[in-house]
């Protein structure tokens, strides 16, 4: 399963790597994402992460350790290492935030800037492909509002 999902914001690249770089922030507009504390003792840096969802009277949560494998300006992968020395299925968070000229302005020659925020999520597992993928569309829509709340109130703050 391969799901991107993408927004474009008035806030600088540094207001939305603020929210992004670091999986401790999900869970402030990232429904999904019930739980991420830092793994301090980890070499790399390493979140142990708690998904949660539910679907009428069902709950379902999922717990991943999940590292930062890529880390540059406009580029960061998280990717799940897990330590039990069973083999899992993959799970790949690709995150690319790019800045310019974009339809967060109205005229492109006023000097204003987006920045764009793109989201790839890669998960090769089977376990309920077609649920998992309708919860995870439906927290993304929400948590992409909720995202450009927050910016939108940070770049107000200026």
């Amino acid at each position: 399963m391969d799901i991107e999902a993408g927004l474009t914001t008035a806030a600088s690249v540094d207001a939305v790597l603020k929210y992004v770089d670091d999986l401790a922030v999900y869970p402030e507009w990232m429904s999904l994402v019930h739980s991420a504390t830092r793994d301090v003792s980890a070499p790399e840096p390493t979140w142990n992460v708690e998904l949660r969802a539910s679907v009428g009277p069902f709950a379902r949560s999922k717990r991943l350790r999940l590292v930062r494998t890529v880390n540059e300006r406009g580029r960061i992968v998280f990717e799940r290492r897990e330590i039990d020395g069973r083999t899992h299925a993959t799970w790949r968070l690709t995150v690319t935030i790019a800045p310019g000229l974009g339809a967060a302005t109205s005229r492109a020659d006023d000097g204003a800037g987006a920045t764009t925020l793109t989201m790839q999520l890669h998960y090769d597992g089977r376990f309920f492909v077609g649920v998992v993928e309708s919860i995870l569309q439906q927290n993304i829509d929400a948590g992409r509002k909720r995202l450009s709340e927050l910016l939108a109130r940070r770049c107000g703050d200026r």
